[in-house]
């Protein structure tokens, strides 16, 4: 046997089929990467949500955005197959709770329940805003409260127009109550005093919504921006005056109470919307994923009932895009107003 034949017939050595073996080891590890890699995007994007959502409410427990995110909450988790939990973040008008979100990894797992608050009057009254309302989310708005004019019952007036004719005729006499200075029943009613020709009357802020509320049914005050959540039962009992709604529409809950657009008043919608809002850079396909959930949960008829009861409108066709031209044209819109009251956070 030639010595070619002997080392074609002869067995490998132990070297050599070591050496073979570490080979193939090293292939499949690196093609077993290679596949993990490919896969893993569109793992994650079938999975989602493959564990508990955090859902940050930017204000303190028991107010109107804390009520409705934790209804929200509630129906979304079902919907999406995970829980969604409620985590109060306040303080600064909102806006440490929105910042929070807005630097959160963009997964899907921590979003924001925020409202005007937090993507048109807070960035606004902020000398350097923590985040841009725009640019740094993906929102999708969930519902909206129209601002409701009222007085105390004591007070001779039967209509905004009456109401709005005793303050030109008496500057500075008559005082309004606000949750704070740059809250939206501030800022709306300061927009409402210059759509009726430049009022003078005194702005008296509260901490909070329900010490302003109590101002207005204890007298303290003449006049409020309240919601039909919180003052629609007073105005039943006669403890108060409810003379228009600040919505772009009548409510079911109230169809009595004309609007001020309908009244003759221009371009005086004063509303909170609230959204839903995720990190810029969410992958689509998680985005999808909440898009779907959150129409669902809107289009529940148990859903529409509980919040229309509390003066809430439903959105029921969530868009993102929408979403996001809306709130470039109300910080267009509120920024003159804004500067002129003179808040500041």
């Amino acid at each position: 046997m030639s010595r070619d034949d002997h080392l074609q017939h002869s067995p490998p050595s132990l070297a050599w089929q070591h050496s073979r073996a570490l080979q193939r080891r090293r292939l499949l590890a690196a093609g077993a990467a290679a596949g993990a890699l490919a896969a893993s995007p569109l793992t994650a994007q079938e999975k989602y949500p493959a564990r508990p959502i955090k859902l940050i409410v930017p204000f303190p427990p028991g107010g109107p955005t804390d009520v409705f995110g934790r209804r929200y909450a509630e129906r979304a988790s079902e919907a999406l197959g995970q829980p969604m939990v409620i985590e109060n973040r306040a303080g600064a008008g909102g806006l440490i709770g929105a910042a929070a979100v807005a630097k959160a990894p963009a997964d899907g797992y921590t979003l924001l329940f925020g409202s005007s608050s937090t993507h048109v009057s807070g960035p606004l009254m902020s000398a350097n805003p923590p985040y841009d309302p725009i640019r740094d989310y993906t929102s999708i708005i969930v519902g909206v409260v129209p601002m409701i004019l009222a007085v105390r019952p004591t007070l001779q007036v039967n209509s905004a127009r009456e109401l709005f004719d005793l303050i030109r005729a008496n500057p500075g006499k008559y005082s309004y109550s606000s949750s704070g200075p740059g809250s939206i029943n501030h800022l709306g009613m300061e927009l409402l005093k210059l759509r009726a020709g430049g009022l003078n009357a005194l702005h008296v802020p509260y901490k909070g919504n329900n010490p302003a509320l109590l101002a207005l049914l204890a007298g303290e005050v003449d006049f409020a921006l309240d919601t039909y959540g919180t003052g629609l039962q007073y105005h039943k009992a006669g403890r108060m005056k409810m003379l228009a709604s600040c919505g772009e529409k009548r409510s079911a809950v109230a169809p009595e109470i004309p609007t001020t657009t309908e009244l003759g008043i221009p371009d005086s919608t004063v509303t909170t919307v609230n959204m839903v809002a995720c990190p810029a850079g969410t992958p689509q396909s998680v985005v999808d994923a909440l898009v779907a959930a959150t129409r669902k949960v809107m289009n529940e008829e148990g859903t529409v009932a509980t919040l229309s009861k509390l003066g809430i409108e439903p959105v029921s066709d969530a868009d993102p895009v929408r979403s996001s031209k809306f709130f470039a044209a109300e910080i267009a819109r509120w920024a003159p107003i804004v500067k002129a009251s003179g808040a500041t956070i």
